[in-house]
């Protein structure tokens, strides 16, 4: 009779469990996965099993080589990756704060400042072509206290800048010009001239509609300067204003007559041109002219002057 006993393999016969795979990051896959693959192939069991056949201590000793050096390798990739990520997220934050940046809009403190194509007084000014082709002599881009500016770029004592204000100088007025004209908005506020004395002016004509409010004014001081007239126009609006509002401030009350006709023959053109300081409306309200009809047309006609100053 056969005996019935027999041998069986080792580590046979009980069910393994379940065994779920989550990988931390997608970047240390290719390390991770290598654990992985031994947990899949030696899933852990529900049930110790009898252990008839026992495993060598040489090779137990082999696999925890294994194991433990592929634990290393994947913590050193997830440090790196970490690192990595943050890196990447703070290059992106800084590169977002410089794209959301605003620049700052400074003003000018002075007039008739010349941009020079380079950071220095003797470099050449920048010629305005479009004035230059109309007056028919060399005309040159330069700054007053009603333009707005950006800083491009900045070395030593000089910046480069860009006309922001009035806009339709921006492409034609960039260059160089000394740093110590700019002047920030809070600086500006503190050149106010405060409350207007009413002995220093005369309202000569208003002419209001629906669409806009037109005052024409007489300024009565006999001195003043450029940045005076910027002042005045500013808080004159201040006092004034309540709606789109249009200013033309006059020198002499002479011309209260010409006010409104156009086009003006010849003579009272350049009389006009002669008397008319200022003209500041009310969609570029930051602007200023100074003597506005004293222009090509204004020499043509034999004007004596040119923005106040007689011509030689």
């Amino acid at each position: 009779m056969l005996d019935d006993k027999r041998n069986t393999t080792a580590n046979t016969g009980f069910a393994s469990g379940g065994v779920t795979c989550k990988l931390g990051a997608l970047c240390f896959y290719s390390s991770v996965v290598l654990v992985d693959s031994f947990v899949l192939r030696n899933p852990p069991e529900r049930k110790a099993r009898n252990r008839y056949a026992q495993v060598k201590p040489n090779d137990t000793k082999t696999m925890n080589k294994i194991i433990s050096t592929l634990i290393v390798i994947s913590c050193l990739t997830i440090i790196s990756c970490s690192q990595g990520e943050k890196t990447a997220s703070s290059e992106n934050e800084v590169s977002s704060t410089v794209e959301n940046q605003t620049p700052t809009v400074f003003g000018i403190n002075g007039e008739d400042i010349p941009i020079r194509q380079k950071p220095n007084d003797k470099a050449d000014k920048v010629v305005n072509e479009k004035a230059t082709q109309a007056l028919g002599e060399t005309q040159y881009c330069e700054l007053g206290y009603s333009t707005k500016v950006e800083i491009i770029e900045k070395k030593d004592d000089w910046v480069k800048i860009k006309v922001v204000e009035p806009n339709w100088l921006s492409d034609t007025y960039i260059g160089w010009i000394p740093s110590k004209f700019l002047i920030t908005e809070a600086d500006q506020e503190k050149q106010s001239i405060g409350a207007l004395n009413q002995s220093d002016y005369e309202i000569l004509k208003t002419e209001h509609n629906s669409a806009v409010d037109n005052y024409h004014v007489l300024l009565k001081k006999k001195e003043f300067d450029k940045n005076y007239v910027y002042q005045f126009i500013k808080q004159f609006r201040k006092e004034n204003c309540t709606n789109n509002c249009n200013v033309n401030l006059y020198d002499n009350k002479s011309i209260e007559k010409l006010i409104g006709i156009y086009p003006l023959p010849d003579k009272d053109y350049l009389k006009m041109a002669d008397h008319l300081i200022s003209i500041s409306t009310f969609d570029a309200t930051e602007v200023r002219d100074w003597y506005p009809y004293q222009d090509f047309h204004y020499k043509e006609l034999g004007g004596k002057n040119w923005k106040k100053e007689p011509i030689k």
